[in-house]
């Protein structure tokens, strides 16, 4: 079975239509598209430039696979998780702007923590920096704020609407446990 990666495949539709397109192929006994993976096995006796011209014509890339990229490791750095170490960072920088935005819009009022003097009574400096950590802390969460608003547009089930899905006894008429 020769391998091939085929790019820009988005959807099943995508990979059934590359399917098709290679099992019209003369020669090509199967084939199987993998959308996850971005790649096809082809069984047969037809050529790799007819299978590559034929995902080509039907409006994708092909390439055959390199017998060095089937090696264990490189299937195994294929399928790690590069995302969530990212994420975490982005999440950890996020909240430490966060605390210090904390400290300077809440925590004199709140707690009593002294502010540098050079805020005292300049309300506009507070001002602009509590906008210069907020545009930072959104900068860094571009990308949750994009999809999030995205999400609230078109009405999407995301963990913005968990209010939808928090039990209202005290206001369904139900007894609560502090209620008689």
């Amino acid at each position: 079975m020769e391998q091939y990666t085929v790019t820009g495949m988005s959807c099943a539709a995508c990979s059934a239509r590359v399917e098709k397109a290679v099992k019209a192929v003369p020669g090509v006994t199967s084939c199987s598209v993998s959308l996850l993976t971005n790649s096809m096995g082809v069984e047969g006796t037809a050529s790799a430039s007819a299978i590559v011209k034929a995902v080509q014509e039907a409006g994708y890339g092909a390439s055959p696979k390199a017998a060095a990229a089937e090696t264990p490791s490189a299937e195994l750095d294929a399928l790690a998780d590069h995302e969530t170490p990212r994420l975490k960072k982005r999440l950890i920088a996020s909240l430490v702007f966060l605390a210090v935005l904390m400290y300077f819009s809440m925590g004199h009022m709140m707690w009593g923590w002294p502010l540098p003097h050079w805020f005292d009574g300049n309300h506009v400096a507070m001002g602009l920096v509590q906008l210069l950590l907020a545009g930072i802390v959104m900068v860094i969460n571009q990308k949750f704020f994009i999809s999030g608003f995205k999400g609230l547009i078109h009405r999407a089930p995301t963990w913005i609407h968990w209010w939808r899905w928090v039990p209202r006894p005290a206001f369904s008429g139900a007894p609560t446990p502090c209620s008689p």
